[in-house]
């Protein structure tokens, strides 16, 4: 049975505490399965992405105005109030009689007349209240405050403050919570820029240049992607353009022998692929048989032949010395929180550690797969300089055969960092938090 919009809010919540599946893909199982309209759909993204960013501060202003412990109170009840709250404060097309309302109702139906109540009074409380709500002073407790107010966790946000310092470290932060800007590559073995643009508009899609890469539009829409024509028929794929940064770094040439380490969904691989005029072998590996399926999948919609998906351990993988390779590693992924709004809740510092040992397993590996005067690139999603910057010095100690070629020969200088880095932040760049850096073997 089709739930009320809200109420599926309410079931999403719910899963995405019980289990250990993404956002993400709770929300398009759930589309999938529901015959919601695109109106529905697109107000229960809103609410529910919403209420997961947003929940430290929702749960800071609700319980204000909750009489008892509001730590105690049933799980059902802390989803409705955070998610009516959320309204409350960012929905301002939603009038508030409406959203009190409706939560009301879920409450007596989740929990019966003395939750509806308590659920009526919280929600009336925080409606008048919310103007006067106070947080923690940002000058005597920044880390408290940042975390509250642009709701980020504690550890993460004191992590950041002493990496970044204290108004970074909030730039960063806001950023986080704003939608982020929607990328395309083109496909230039099919169309050029100007024809997608063109081709685009005809859907009253807006798609515009960007500073950084050519081949790269942003658009300010993109739905039901798979019943889209110009998708489906491989005229492009969506892709940030940190990721594409990544690519350009690596240079690769028609009839070159390339290896994408950790390939899947195959973004990198196919991008590599039209760079090559679809003329090169690229190889790519994955240890996610479901996830390296997507890798052949966007490859066929592509029209690509180049790409060659092959199921095995990064770590262990071996073959014939190639000419370059990418090595887009496994990461924490703290530098796409805007777009993975669950990421900041289910990360941990116990799990960058364990991610940074697996680096270091998949970075030896890959120096031995390069021929000499071979070219690396190691890249990831995060600005964690454990995971990039430290896992780069450790490994130039231990080969010392590698060394840096700098980045701001390949790419646009704004990215680059003194020490030969790709570093884009996105209070800065407007695009993914991302890591690059090019190793050549001598």
């Amino acid at each position: 049975m089709k739930l009320a919009p809200r109420h599926c809010v309410l079931k999403l919540l719910d899963r995405l505490d019980q289990s250990d599946a993404y956002a993400d893909l709770l929300y398009e199982s759930e589309m999938r399965r529901s015959q919601y309209s695109e109106l529905d759909r697109a107000l229960i993204q809103q609410i529910f992405y919403g209420t997961v960013r947003w929940r430290k501060r929702l749960e800071w202003i609700v319980s204000k105005f909750y009489q008892g412990n509001y730590g105690k109170a049933p799980r059902f009840v802390h989803y409705i109030l955070d998610a009516a709250c959320y309204q409350l404060l960012f929905l301002d097309k939603v009038p508030a009689y409406a959203v009190i309302n409706e939560a009301v109702e879920l409450g007596k139906k989740k929990g019966g007349k003395f939750w509806a109540r308590k659920i009526n009074a919280v929600l009336r409380a925080v409606q008048k209240g919310l103007p006067s709500v106070e947080y923690p002073d940002v000058d005597r407790d920044p880390i408290a405050a940042i975390a509250i107010r642009y709701s980020h966790p504690e550890w993460l946000v004191e992590r950041w403050i002493n990496q970044w310092g204290r108004d970074a470290t909030l730039a960063l932060c806001q950023a986080n919570n704003v939608n982020p800007q929607l990328s395309i590559r083109v496909n230039r073995l099919k169309s050029e820029p100007a024809k997608l643009q063109e081709m685009l508009a005809r859907d009253k899609i807006t798609a515009q240049a960007t500073e950084y890469l050519s081949d790269f539009l942003y658009v300010d829409h993109l739905t039901n992607l798979w019943n889209f024509s110009p998708f489906q028929q491989g005229y492009f794929s969506v892709q940030d353009v940190s990721a594409g940064l990544a690519c350009q770094l690596l240079q690769p040439e028609p009839g070159e022998r390339i290896i994408d380490l950790c390939a899947a969904p195959g973004g990198k691989a196919s991008y590599i692929a039209e760079l090559t005029q679809d003329s090169s072998h690229i190889i790519a590996v994955d240890v996610n048989e479901s996830r390296l399926n997507l890798v052949a999948k966007n490859r066929d919609r592509l029209g690509l032949k180049s790409v060659h998906p092959i199921l095995a351990d990064g770590t262990k993988f071996h073959c014939e010395p190639v000419d370059r390779l990418i090595l887009d590693a496994p990461c924490s992924g703290l530098g796409v929180l805007a777009k993975r709004v669950d990421l900041r809740w289910k990360r941990t510092p116990e799990q960058i550690q364990e991610l940074v040992q697996l680096q270091m397993q998949l970075i030896h590996n890959a120096a031995t797969l390069l021929k000499p005067g071979g070219v690396m690139v190691y890249c990831t999603c995060t600005i964690e300089p454990a995971e990039n910057q430290q896992i780069i010095e450790q490994f130039l100690k231990q080969r010392p055969e590698f060394s840096i070629e700098p980045a701001s020969r390949f790419v646009p200088g704004s990215v680059t960092t003194p020490e030969g880095y790709i570093l884009t932040l996105p209070h800065v760049h407007g695009m993914d938090g991302s890591f690059a850096v090019r190793l050549r073997k001598s």
